[in-house]
């Protein structure tokens, strides 16, 4: 009987996850530079904008901003992330004052992409198709930014033309704002239970 109760408890726990994973990735699959990835906009109304995701897997609260991650495994293993980063309204003189700002979303979910096809999984030759301005993050070579546009592509070191995009950050328009791989496992490894 015990048996049973923890096959059942694990797989219940593995439908979870994976609903969780495909809610995000079902209600909506667009990638819009300097605005939003699957639904989940940038700007000041982080708070409304968060309760679309449900709980994080884990957070991490500074001074005033928090890196939220929300994670699921697939079932052929590969591991998705989803990152956002927000910072208080108040410390911005953003409105509403009391509520969160989101500047930085990242996803490795490959299903999201951009209208014109364009996210995780494609190689830096069709990147730079769609997204000619995007160039080296200074001091960060594996991400290539459209700063212009507010489009981010991280790839697992710095590429070449056939690299791979591993992630792609949406950010404000004209503001290069970035999260690497490295960063979001961070969270991942050091962050709170929420």
């Amino acid at each position: 009987m015990k048996l049973l109760k923890a096959v059942l408890l694990a797989l219940v726990v593995s439908i979870a996850n994976h609903a969780l994973g495909d809610s995000i990735a079902t209600d909506n699959l667009t990638i819009v530079p300097g605005s939003s990835i699957a639904g989940v906009s940038l700007g000041p109304n982080g708070l409304q904008e968060l309760k679309k995701l449900g709980n994080p897997y884990r957070i991490d609260r500074g001074m005033s901003q928090t890196r939220q991650v929300w994670k699921w495994s697939r079932p052929e293993g590969r591991l998705d992330t989803f990152f956002v980063h927000t910072v208080n309204n108040g410390v911005i003189d953003a409105k509403p004052s009391e509520g969160l700002t989101i500047d930085l979303i990242r996803s490795t979910v490959a299903r999201f992409k951009t209208s014109g096809g364009i996210g995780v999984g494609k190689t830096l030759d069709q990147i730079r198709k769609d997204f000619p301005d995007a160039a080296p993050v200074e001091g960060t070579p594996t991400i290539f930014d459209d700063v212009k546009r507010g489009i981010a592509f991280e790839f697992s070191s710095a590429p070449i033309g056939h690299s791979i995009c591993i992630a792609v950050m949406v950010h404000p328009q004209g503001q290069s704002k970035v999260a690497t791989q490295e960063q979001v496992a961070e969270v991942l490894e050091q962050g709170s239970k929420e």
